[in-house]
């Protein structure tokens, strides 16, 4: 029992660097700083044990604490918040499971910063199938000329801070910046702007503005928002800011877009503390009763009645839109690799993947066809709730007509390829980029097959939208934001349509032209790649995104790149 208050409060410093990092890192060439990093948290995991084994268990959060400070250099408001939020759901792991420094340190920093052969998060189970046989696989046929077709509107990672102050420093040495509360330090020389900063998270009047222009402009049939509306002050939120946001967010929604239904996923940084969604066995005030029942609440015009378990069990849920239609929305944090509340079972986290199965197979047998809505993207999550998708991706390809995801505020999408012929695509997992200002701010429009008996419901194509801050700011207050179709997929990359095949033919198009893989690559970005990362991607650079197209499970070697 001693041992929780050893690591709990390690484990919660090194939380800090994962957390509050960028959310998509495989671009990054971050070797160097990895190995410093891995000596530092093996060594502070060496010392708190040894404070454990002299009985000095008081001295383990100040250890904690001076590890934040003067490993991370992360400000002391960041230390004592973040380890003050974290530590129950340490607690609660290291009660249940025995974690050595490679545990720790290789689930914070990588795998190359354990020795160990099976780190603990690497854990793999697999999820039983229904003895119905998978019916045969037939070819995804274009619609007729003049078919129907549905427009989709597709939000994510909006990241709201309602305490967004203009001219509040925006480069303050915090994790994120642009509150007055956040301090202004002598070193900084960058004002919070009227619309946004790229250091900061979105000003509530930019989100209530890109909501009526997107109105005004667009039209549309359906909503899919794949979660995250808090902002990056992770070390200070509570549960009742996250709940406001949350109603913010649906009367937003009510205001500007009414009698559109709305599909909603849950986000990692929907919880207090962020990426932290314990199973339902979890009870009392650790439990996400405060936040499911709420979003039951808030959401209820939205889904259906007889759905209400679901939400309040595991925040998850499924809505037969239209005839022919059905949504499935999966929480899919329950396979973040922060969510540590998962140590004490792995194994499908509240049969959220069995439930999955059984409405797939259902939607089989009534010819229903199903698009599925996830935060954290398929190839994000820890490896065993990874591959198990795949797995369930690859049995009801004939039902599953596309896979919406967020979370990494960039552009991107990944290729499900047949293991038996890995020239053959089943599925496309489209990432849609956020409108938060993690470079310029962006939403989708998806032209969907629909609306008539036999459609396919498969992406057609899609219209990505963003505006340029920087020339927003320097229009000032007073003029709106201007939003432009920044790419098509049919101009763009010359796709007829965008079947999974044919993304899989992009992939080996941007192999053998560099030019189309560079106009990729600024897309990615939204038209703004940032200073730490190369203006032109070759060599390595371009290698690990083709890898990272042809790899839709995690830690999968499978797939040639």
């Amino acid at each position: 029992m001693r041992r929780h208050w050893l690591l709990s409060g390690v484990c919660v410093t090194l939380a800090i660097a994962a957390a509050l990092s960028a959310p998509l890192r495989f671009q990054s060439d971050r070797a160097v700083s990895v190995n410093l990093e891995c000596d530092v948290c093996k060594t502070g995991v060496a010392l708190a044990r040894r404070l454990l084994d002299e009985g000095k268990n008081s001295l383990v959060p100040e250890v904690a604490r001076i590890i934040c400070l003067y490993s991370y250099k992360e400000a002391p408001q960041v230390c004592d918040g973040v380890v003050k939020l974290w530590q129950p759901m340490f607690m609660y792991a290291l009660d249940h499971v025995y974690l050595d420094p490679d545990d720790v340190c290789g689930q914070y920093l990588g795998a190359g910063c354990s020795n160990a052969s099976i780190p603990q998060f690497d854990y793999f189970w697999n999820i039983s199938l229904p003895p119905n046989p998978k019916p045969p696989v037939k070819p995804i046929l274009p619609p007729k000329s003049g078919a129907p077709r549905l427009r989709i509107l597709h939000l994510s990672d909006v990241h709201i801070d309602v305490l967004y102050s203009v001219g509040a420093s925006a480069d303050c040495g915090l994790p994120t910046c642009c509150r007055r509360s956040d301090g202004m330090p002598p070193s900084s020389k960058r004002r919070a702007a009227y619309w946004g900063d790229y250091n900061c998270d979105l000003p509530w009047w930019t989100a209530d503005n890109s909501f009526k222009q997107i109105a005004r402009d667009r039209q549309f049939d359906l909503i899919y928002f794949t979660g995250d509306l808090p902002d990056h002050h992770v070390w200070e939120q509570t549960r009742q800011e996250e709940i406001a946001l949350y109603s913010g967010f649906t009367q937003l929604v009510q205001k500007y877009f009414p009698g559109v239904p709305l599909v909603v996923a849950m986000g990692n940084h929907e919880s207090v503390p962020v990426n932290s969604f314990p199973p339902r066995y979890i009870m009392g005030n650790d439990s996400m009763d405060w936040l499911y029942t709420k979003v039951w609440q808030l959401l209820s015009p939205w889904i259906p009645a007889d759905q209400k378990a679901n939400v309040l069990g595991g925040g998850y849920y499924t809505h037969l839109l239209r005839p022919g239609l059905r949504v499935v929305s999966l929480n899919m944090n329950y396979g973040g690799d922060l969510n540590w509340w998962l140590l004490g079972n792995l194994t499908d986290p509240d049969g959220q993947y069995q439930w999955f199965i059984d409405v797939l197979q259902r939607a089989e047998d009534s010819g229903e066809k199903v698009h599925v809505l996830g935060h954290i993207p398929p190839n994000g999550v820890i490896k065993g709730y990874s591959w198990n998708y795949f797995k369930i991706a690859e049995r009801y390809e004939s039902t599953i007509a596309g896979h919406f995801f967020g979370h990494t505020h960039l552009d991107n999408f990944a290729v499900m390829l047949d293991p038996a012929n890995q020239t053959r695509a089943f599925g496309t997992i489209y990432v849609s980029g956020s409108l938060k200002t993690s470079q310029n701010p962006s939403y989708r429009i998806y032209e969907v097959d629909g609306n008539y008996s036999g459609a396919s419901f498969q992406v057609l194509s899609y219209s990505n939208y963003i505006f340029n801050l920087t020339e927003a700011n320097l229009a000032g207050q007073g003029r709106e934001p201007v939003w432009f179709l920044e790419y098509n997929t049919t101009s763009a990359y010359g796709m007829q349509f965008a079947f999974p095949q044919s993304w899989a033919d992009l992939v080996r198009r941007f192999e053998s032209d560099d030019s189309l893989f560079q106009k990729f690559y600024r897309f990615h970005y939204k038209l703004n790649v940032p200073s730490d990362q190369p203006a032109v991607c070759t060599g390595n650079c371009k290698r690990k995104f083709i890898c990272h197209f042809r790899n839709a499970r995690k830690h999968d070697k499978t797939f040639p790149c």
